[in-house]
């Protein structure tokens, strides 16, 4: 089997990037990242990572400046047939080696709430921590027939990862949130909100994510944040 490679994407691959990103995370026309910014981003510090199984691309993530030390990722995304082989932790990872490397040590991302798997990436597989909630963050922008709200990941670069204590609290998350109805969707949607604010409310962060494969069943656990 070809192995996978990941670099730096450039030219036409943003192309497929954007196309990639806009399919795995079902962007609209309004939503979608054209290519021509991205380039334009990667020029002022920004980076476009791809994940290459010979010539085709089959993850993307992007990242633009935020603050002096800190980038903003706006996507990452894996071709279906490549899901579960660890593609998007290596995206990551890679992208955490470049942004040290051009002074940078922090990197923020929002993502949807209800998404067990994502989120236990984020949490458990790189130490990253959900420090916020966004009730309807995008409302205005995105808008959508079912409540949309998204939580902020913080990705500290250097030194220990706040909240390594034991869990103080839990949220039950849908094992797949992808296979819900709409009537369904909504009542996680309102549960987890009300349930994830009074956690980081009490000064917890999401610090990873409990699976029980066996029931379909998964929580996000909070601890103390810490110093």
């Amino acid at each position: 089997m070809t192995r996978i490679d990941i670099r730096d994407a450039r030219g036409g691959e943003l192309v497929a990037g954007c196309e990639l990103l806009a399919s795995s995370l079902g962007f609209g026309p309004r939503d979608a990242l054209p290519p021509w910014l991205i380039q334009t981003a990667t020029a002022s510090g920004g980076i476009a990572l791809g994940a290459f199984h010979g010539s085709a691309l089959v993850g993307f993530s992007v990242a633009i400046p935020a603050e002096p030390d800190a980038l903003f990722s706006c996507g990452l995304a894996v071709d279906p047939a490549h899901r579960g082989s660890g593609v998007g932790r290596r995206l990551k990872l890679a992208q955490r080696e470049r942004a040290l490397a051009r002074g940078r040590s922090v990197i923020r991302w929002t993502a949807e709430p209800l998404a067990a798997a994502p989120l236990g990436l984020y949490l458990s597989g790189l130490g990253a921590r959900l420090v916020d909630y966004g009730p309807d963050l995008y409302a205005d922008v995105r808008p959508s027939d079912v409540l949309q709200d998204d939580v902020t990941v913080e990705w500290r670069l250097t030194g220990p990862p706040c909240g390594t204590g034991p869990p103080a609290a839990s949220v039950e998350v849908p094992f797949d949130h992808r296979q819900l109805g709409a009537g369904e969707l909504a009542d996680w949607r309102m549960r987890v909100r009300r349930k994830m604010s009074r956690a980081l409310g009490r000064g917890n962060v999401g610090t990873g994510v409990a699976v029980d494969r066996a029931s379909r069943r998964a929580w996000v656990l909070f601890s103390e944040a810490g110093p």
